[in-house]
């Protein structure tokens, strides 16, 4: 078998967009707040009410931005395969290393444990049905064998 990618479907773009409305939800809701804020800071320090709500605004929106620029920058998940070696967005193993698979059970995502104990979850939820079903055959297969 030559090397095959997987990448994720549609639910992943459908989860990123919510996310970005709920950020978008609360930089309103923030924005809201820092009027009061500001309003209380420019009479305590007797500054201008303007120029200290459009600095919270500024630091809430570069915040939210950051968190939108994490989700999008983290990166869609993928499964890369072939006959030695699995990678994933969050780990590089061959399969000699790993010494069982675990399907997922009750809604939980199916995992690998390697030989020296450590389990690596496989993010098989984001994937469509014939690519979870092709990618945990061939788990299953390729570690009893290997």
């Amino acid at each position: 078998m030559n090397e095959k990618k997987y990448y994720s479907q549609l639910a992943y773009l459908i989860k990123v967009i919510l996310i970005v409305v709920v950020i978008g939800v609360f930089f309103y809701i923030i924005t809201q707040l820092s009027d009061k804020l500001a309003e209380t800071l420019s009479m305590k320090f007797r500054k201008n009410l303007v120029f200290i709500k459009y600095t919270l605004d500024i630091i809430f929106g570069i915040v939210g931005l950051l968190f939108i620029l994490l989700i999008l920058l983290r990166g869609k998940p993928q499964i890369t395969i072939n006959e030695t070696r699995i990678k994933t967005n969050r780990f590089r193993k061959n399969f000699d290393e790993l010494a069982s698979y675990h399907p997922s059970r009750g809604g939980s995502e199916p995992y690998v444990i390697s030989k020296d104990g450590k389990q690596y979850d496989i993010e098989l939820s984001w994937f469509s049905k014939k690519d979870r079903q092709e990618i945990e055959s061939f788990l299953q297969e390729r570690i009893k064998t290997a």
